[in-house]
């Protein structure tokens, strides 16, 4: 099949493919869309305006996809269609006319690391043209794939992508942008969760839930009076759904605290992380953001995951705590390895190398503001 529709393909087309030193006009399909997956996919904007400013980007995604790169300088266009996997007909339609009446030829058509779903590749195929390339489950259906390596991280994978181009990509850290405006609404949330100014530590302490990432309430309230025990002001972040769960841990830990569950955008939450001076996380979205907006961070890692892939080792403000490799995850699991005292001193650690800053709060923010806005028209 992939080879009859590459065949109906060239003789539709008849246009000779542009040499990846040659291409100009790029379209990356981005479809996946966990928050940690949209996030370490963004070196590779970076790293490829690094190789080829001449390049122009154009990114075909939606939901928090569109909400990660709303405000990229890496990337020149932003197009949201529908979902791919739930209504094929009408993202190839959206696809195409958004193509056309923006003007964007694609010279060829590029696939992530976690992007490798058939109809993705077929949305390329039916969506756009250009020769294929990256990452898929139908490797006949790209002239230039790639093969996941399981020895490196997410990021490094996604990194390879500029090696198609001949780019040597060197490592590169993920970047999440925000607006003034969304600063602005970070500021006001720093007034009213601390409005004595006093250090702040934000606590990630719900998962995305489908996985066995969480952690015992009795230890994380351990945590949370230490921390206000060392003067510092706690704020809690998720979603609106982890607000009930959230609000138990305060309450257990005397109600120290304020919750802003629910009550933040993506790019806002990278905001309030910027302006705050340490996390103690999950292995979960909010961290991965975290990391891209630099901020000092604590993580409880699972053992039954591979760090390679995820954690963000080797980055020096950030202290990964986890048991020991397993191969399966036990009923019941909750980081059981990982002590309250072992976060306590990791955090102490933490905030001792990493003080409590304005001038480093507002060094994040600054690298982190961007005037472009790919949805604002």
């Amino acid at each position: 099949m992939a080879r009859g529709l590459l065949a109906v393909e060239g003789a539709l087309r008849r246009r000779a493919e542009v040499a990846p030193e040659a291409v100009r006009q790029v379209l990356v399909l981005e479809y996946m869309l966990p928050l940690g997956t949209c996030v370490h996919l963004t070196p590779f904007f970076e790293a490829m305006k690094r190789c080829r400013k001449d390049v122009a980007i154009a990114v075909a995604t939606r939901g928090l996809g569109a909400q990660v790169l709303r405000y990229s300088p890496f990337v020149d266009r932003l197009i949201v269609t529908p979902d791919p996997l739930t209504d094929f007909p009408a993202a190839v339609s959206s696809l195409r006319g958004s193509l056309r009446r923006s003007g964007f030829s694609a010279e060829c058509v590029l696939t992530g690391a976690s992007d490798q779903r058939t109809r993705i590749a077929l949305l390329g195929v039916f969506g756009a043209r250009g020769w294929r390339g990256g990452y898929t489950l139908k490797p006949k259906l790209y002239q230039r794939a790639l093969a996941y390596d399981r020895s490196v991280s997410l990021i490094e994978n996604n990194l390879r992508l500029a090696g198609v181009f001949g780019c040597e990509a060197g490592h590169v850290e993920p970047r999440v942008f925000f607006s003034r405006a969304n600063a602005e609404v970070a500021r006001g949330l720093v007034k009213e969760v601390n409005p004595d100014g006093r250090p702040l530590v934000v606590m990630v302490t719900q998962n995305s839930g489908g996985q066995a990432t969480g952690w015992h309430t009795e230890r994380f309230v351990r945590v949370i009076r230490h921390a206000a025990g060392l003067g510092c002001a706690v704020v809690y972040v998720g979603t609106s759904v982890d607000a009930a769960a959230i609000e138990e841990i305060r309450v257990a830990a005397g109600g120290i605290g304020v919750s802003v569950a629910g009550r933040t955008s993506v790019t806002e939450l990278a905001a309030l992380l910027a302006m705050s001076d340490a996390m103690v996380t999950l292995d979960t979205g909010t961290m991965h953001v975290g990391r891209a907006v630099k901020t000092p961070m604590v993580v409880l890692g699972p053992s039954w995951q591979k760090p390679v892939e995820w954690m963000p080792l080797g980055v020096e403000s950030v202290r990964i705590l986890r048991g020991e490799d397993r191969d399966t995850v036990p009923v019941g699991y909750r980081l059981d390895e990982i002590s309250a005292e072992s976060v306590v001193e990791a955090l102490d650690d933490l905030m001792q190398v990493y003080p409590a800053s304005g001038a480093a709060r507002e060094m994040r923010v600054e690298e982190s503001l961007s005037v472009v806005d790919h949805l604002s028209s």
